[in-house]
């Protein structure tokens, strides 16, 4: 879907007052030469890329060609592979000049500005960056404890036709932060233990002009849509209320839905609730602390069933101590 965390990047570069553009590679081929010209019309100062541990070394490659279109280029990326193997991504690939670890919409409000005087970024929260041969973390950014302050996601910088018809959902966020503690998962140390809620109207706002822009299928990207079974009520009743025509899709954890809250889901056009289950082994659920059982993974499917919504369960393979068997 159309790369929401970029959006919000975008926001917070245009609020310090950076004349922002966004390239997204996924719905337009990536090609060098398309980027040497789109870096010849733009002529910008400074260029970032996000990435996943999946797709790195493409987003490196594709840094390591700006750095070689024009060395004077601040490069930088974020994302969670770069925000915890921070070390290790900048002295094997040099051509990136920053990171910005975590969380980074407060951090680029207070960068921008200084981007081109490097003996102030150690003032800054949130960074890493080579000094020389030595490696600079200038400790983790505070959480943003009211994301309603955030600005609206940039998505008109966005090429928003070409999602509508290759017919990808749009994703929004309602909430930041996850109260559980699983192992395996990064999403805690991006966002927090703390779970952050948006203000409902705020939210339905923000699906209603999503709608206007021809959107239909929304994808509710929270870590856990379903933290708070009473803001969910709230939440429905508002998009009910105002008649909003649209379908949606959630994540959520078995041990956080009942009957009540999916089938108020359902009635304001809840599709699919997708559930983390992990394993099938209850030592192994045990083992990465992810605290629900294989009846708890059942109930929570079959109540999926029940009310109409499709259950969608991800899982892990190889986890720590796992065995072929």
């Amino acid at each position: 879907s159309p790369p929401l965390g970029i959006c919000y990047a975008a926001s917070a570069c245009e609020a310090a007052g950076a004349e922002t553009k966004i390239i997204d590679y996924i719905v337009g081929q990536y090609t060098p030469e398309k980027l040497s010209r789109t870096l010849a019309e733009f002529k910008p100062d400074i260029v970032g890329a996000t990435s996943v541990t999946l797709n790195f070394p493409v987003a490196a490659k594709i840094i390591r060609t700006v750095k070689e279109y024009d060395p004077s280029i601040i490069t930088m990326m974020g994302g969670p592979h770069v925000s915890f193997d921070a070390k290790n991504t900048l002295r094997s690939s040099p051509q990136i000049d920053l990171i910005v670890a975590g969380e980074a919409e407060a951090t680029l409000l207070k960068w921008i500005p200084k981007a081109f005087d490097k003996s102030s970024w150690n003032e800054i929260k949130g960074l890493a960056y080579m000094d020389g041969n030595r490696f600079v973390h200038t400790g983790p950014a505070e959480f943003i404890s009211d994301i309603d302050t955030l600005p609206s996601p940039s998505r008109r910088l966005l090429p928003l036709s070409k999602y509508k018809a290759l017919g990808f959902p749009i994703s929004i966020i309602t909430s930041r932060g996850c109260p559980n503690r699983c192992i395996f998962c990064l999403g805690r140390k991006m966002v927090g233990f703390k779970v952050r809620y948006r203000d409902a109207e705020k939210v339905t706002d923000e699906i209603e002009e999503l709608i206007s822009l021809g959107f239909t299928n929304i994808n509710i990207a929270d870590d856990l849509f379903t933290a708070n079974k009473k803001r969910v009520k709230t939440l429905c009743e508002l998009l009910m209320k105002r008649g909003l025509s649209f379908t949606w899709s959630a994540f959520a954890r078995a041990d956080t839905v009942d009957k009540d809250v999916l089938l108020i889901m359902k009635q304001a056009g809840c599709l699919a609730v997708s559930f983390g289950i992990e394993s099938g082994n209850p030592e192994m659920l045990v083992r990465v602390k992810k605290g629900i059982t294989k009846d708890q993974a059942r109930r929570a499917s079959d109540l999926c069933k029940k009310v109409g919504m499709r259950a969608h369960a991800s899982f892990i393979v190889g986890l720590p101590g796992e065995t072929e068997e």
